[in-house]
């Protein structure tokens, strides 16, 4: 059947292409505990999550973080299990042969979907260091590479490719449909210290804050999609049919020179940016006298503006075929691809949140002081305030664990609800030897034991040196 090569392509092309807000990859920490990592980050950790962090007493007074790496993909297209059950083939004589889609099946497929499927990617890489006195407090630079996209498909497409036109007439509605992409660099400089101030019920306060400096790469979004197309019949002839549709779009992008597909610049490790912008994070992080210790941060205040290389791609046109002509192909690759013109300088906003933690150890709760070794508790609340560079607002909640029965040993889990995902069950570990750590963790470890279900694949690892 046509129509399963047409959906099983658009499907793997939505899975190849890809939310999660600033800083949370490169935290390989937080990671293994759900993102969990507001009250829990120190020295290096906490640049992009908590300024104020960043003062607090830790191991060693120097951080250098080896370029932790974090990778994430999801999509809201179909699970494991549904592409496992219909895209991978079926057995016939030692072969695998394509599965035949029948009605039903199409319809199992759709009904799982939701009308807007998004599927995101995101990859962040950091190189910075830390350091920390009592007297002076804790100033730390990071270098962070930012690189992501986001893709949202109309269920009707899928719709489309599954039932193709009704006989009796159909139609199919493409609104929502969207895809934007971004590459920038973030130079950040946070400082935090405790501050000299007595706070009822506080053991300790303290205060940070980060500015930011970014280099904008490239960047591709959409301001306007309108889209439909369907099958009517004649009233001249009811017989036959008439093929209607239009199509209205608005995209701006922009892009370092070698990125352009007419430029003859090679790829340089360090190209000139086509944007700049500036932000900054803000943070509170103190311990209550039951031990318990409480972070309030906003982080990603700002924005970046897109000045150099700027083309916006355009179309606007309407589809009425009533018969089938030579130059029926040509006509609608036309429409769709649209037109190119210079476009002006533009900004985009921070992927802006709030966050709220909360972090205690076992031992400062009775019923729980007869476990050996160091355990930590946590809790997050993020709220993001755009859509913006993969943000959400939709809020996220996380639980999160540390435990060391041996101390250079940290196995660390936690559970995530919300921000546009599924739950998800976090693990993660670690080498931490006094001058020296290893840290691996994955936001979805459920997928090793529910492969079926699994929407969401992601892993992340990085080294610190401690001095």
């Amino acid at each position: 059947m046509k129509s399963n090569l047409t959906l099983l392509s658009i499907v793997l092309f939505s899975v190849v292409l890809h939310k999660v807000i600033a800083g949370d990859l490169s935290n390989i920490r937080g990671v293994g505990m759900g993102r969990t990592m507001n009250a829990v980050s120190r020295g290096v950790d906490a640049l992009g999550i908590n300024p104020a962090n960043i003062a607090i007493p830790d191991q060693g007074n120097f951080n250098l973080n080896l370029a932790p790496t974090g990778i994430r993909v999801s999509t809201e297209l179909l699970d494991y299990g549904l592409y496992k059950e219909y895209f991978t083939g079926v057995d016939s004589v030692g072969k695998r042969w394509a599965k035949r889609l029948e009605s039903a099946d199409m319809d199992k497929i759709l009904s799982q979907m939701p009308e807007l499927p998004k599927t995101r990617v995101k990859a962040e890489a950091m190189l910075g260091a830390s350091f920390q006195h009592p007297l002076f407090g804790g100033i730390g630079f990071a270098i962070i590479e930012h690189v992501g996209a986001t893709i949202t498909l109309s269920k009707d497409f899928f719709r489309m490719a599954a039932f193709g036109l009704d006989s009796a007439g159909s139609v199919y509605m493409f609104d929502g449909t969207k895809a934007s992409a971004w590459w920038y660099c973030e130079y950040n400089l946070s400082y935090g210290r405790k501050l000299p101030v007595e706070i009822k019920f506080f053991k300790d306060l303290y205060a940070g804050i980060g500015l930011k400096f970014f280099r904008g790469y490239g960047i591709s979004q959409p301001i306007s999609q309108k889209s439909s197309f369907g099958n009517y019949p004649d009233p001249a002839n009811p017989t036959q049919y008439i093929l209607k549709g239009n199509i209205d779009f608005l995209t701006t992008h922009t892009g370092v020179d070698f990125m352009n597909e007419n430029s003859e610049t090679s790829f340089a490790l360090f190209p000139d940016p086509v944007g700049k912008g500036t932000g900054f994070d803000i943070g509170l992080s103190g311990e209550l006298i039951n031990g318990v210790r409480v972070a309030l941060s906003v982080t990603d205040i700002g924005k970046i503006t897109w000045d150099k290389n700027v083309i916006e791609s355009y179309g606007s046109g309407a589809i009425n075929i009533t018969s089938i002509t030579n130059n029926l192909e040509d006509t609608l690759k036309s429409i769709f691809k649209g037109k190119t013109r210079p476009g002006e300088a533009f900004d985009t906003y921070l992927p802006t949140a709030l966050r709220l933690g909360f972090a205690t150890e076992a031992s400062d709760i009775p019923v729980l002081k007869f476990l050996p070794g160091k355990l930590i508790l946590a809790f997050d609340y993020l709220q993001g305030f755009n859509e913006s560079l993969g943000n959400t607002t939709k809020p996220r909640f996380s639980l999160g664990t540390e435990y060391r029965v041996f101390p250079v040993l940290p196995l660390r889990t936690g559970l995530a609800f919300g921000g546009g995902d599924k739950v998800r069950w976090a693990f993660g570990f670690g080498l931490d030897l006094h001058n020296f750590s290893l840290d691996f963790a994955t936001d979805n470890f459920g997928m090793v034991f529910i492969p079926k279900s699994f929407q969401t694949v992601s892993f992340s690892f990085g080294m610190k040196i401690r001095v």
